[in-house]
């Protein structure tokens, strides 16, 4: 990561002229940064923190891309400093990421030495073959390395209560079930030239629904192995940007672990063992005002199949694409591949996302 400032210092040298200068350095905290007298071409030391302009993340790898990694020998003068793109996005259980895979980055954690960064929230939409997914998400960054989201989202079972009484004769009473999430994660390792960003991360989930369901099926669903409304997922993601490695242009490359003892993300309630999953991301920056990104979330089953009604959980896929409206506000859709989902297999899944950070 880049940062690139001038600051004209005033004074009467031997000519009584102006003195420009030009920094340029790592933007990680603590590393040292180099001036560049441009008059006279000699080069001393400063501190980091004397650089007048530090971009985050995103915003340095897009100004690495339309520069295309080179590093000019001198810089006119530069515009005031101005916020990076409102990525990434929320995923599905509020973390910063793509649609349901996170990146180590940190949603909106604003410029050097912020200790309260603006709120941002979303909406997000999940059209999963007549089942409808809809959350809202809020998210506040710390310091610049601790994110708190909280996410309350719907779910449409779609026909899957009218199959349930066609094989029962039971009406379940339900044809939505609602989760609240809470998620906290911190950044433990800083991304420098050589060192992906790594994040951990706990997401906290309440589902009061499934159990009413599950007692008016008479504990059914105990049966196959529902154990609890609440659950814990824990989470490690490493995110690295590449500046230049697609054609020019930035190439994120994120990959991740989960324990989570959650069914359908814990739309279905939870189990009683952790499992162990993978997940991951590629997200190219295409343009300054468009990404795209392709995603992969290995998933496992807490629960016991039972015949067409509720089957086994599959590999989760989707290709996502999201457009920067301004510095504060981005739309993102994808479309997925999602196997099978309870009593369906979903092939054609589609979403959309509106995000704004304040």
């Amino acid at each position: 990561m880049l940062v690139l400032a001038w600051s004209p210092a005033w004074g009467e040298g031997e000519a009584g002229g102006q003195e420009t200068t030009l920094l340029l350095g790592p933007a990680a905290r603590g590393d040292e940064q180099q001036t560049v007298d441009v008059a006279t071409a000699e080069t001393t030391a400063v501190a980091a923190d004397a650089a007048p302009l530090a971009l985050g993340p995103m915003a340095a790898a897009i100004a690495a891309g339309e520069a295309g990694g080179a590093t000019p020998a001198a810089a006119p003068p530069a515009a005031p400093a101005q916020r990076g793109p409102p990525l990434p996005l929320h995923t599905v259980e509020g973390a910063g990421g793509a649609l349901f895979v996170p990146f180590a980055y940190l949603v909106n954690p604003g410029p050097p030495g912020t200790v309260v960064a603006p709120p941002s929230a979303s909406y997000t939409l999940v059209n999963v073959g007549g089942k409808i997914v809809q959350q809202f998400v809020v998210s506040e960054t710390f310091l610049r390395r601790i994110e708190f989201a909280y996410m309350f989202g719907t779910l449409n079972l779609g026909d899957f209560p009218q199959d349930v009484q066609r094989h029962t004769t039971i009406d379940i009473g339900f044809q939505h079930v609602v989760m609240h999430a809470f998620s906290l994660r911190g950044q433990v390792v800083e991304e420098t030239p050589m060192i992906p960003a790594i994040t951990a991360g706990v997401v906290f989930k309440y589902n009061p629904n499934v159990q009413d369901i599950d007692r008016r099926l008479f504990g059914n669903v105990r049966g196959l192995g529902f154990a609890r409304n609440n659950g814990t997922d824990f989470t490690l993601t490493a995110t690295k940007c590449f500046p230049t490695l697609a054609f020019g242009r930035p190439l994120m490359l994120s990959g991740g672990l989960r324990f989570s003892q959650a069914a359908q993300l814990g739309y279905l309630g939870f189990g009683d063992a952790y499992r162990l999953t993978g997940e991951g991301d590629v997200c190219v920056l295409v343009t300054d005002w468009l990404a795209m990104s392709y995603e992969y979330r290995q998933k496992k089953n807490p629960y016991r199949t039972l015949g067409r009604l509720v089957g086994d959980e599959d590999d989760w896929q989707a290709i996502c694409a999201a457009i920067i409206i301004n510095p504060h506000a981005v739309f993102a859709f994808g479309w997925g591949h999602f196997g099978n989902v309870v009593n369906h297999h979903e092939d054609g899944v589609w979403g959309f996302q509106f995000k704004y950070e304040f």
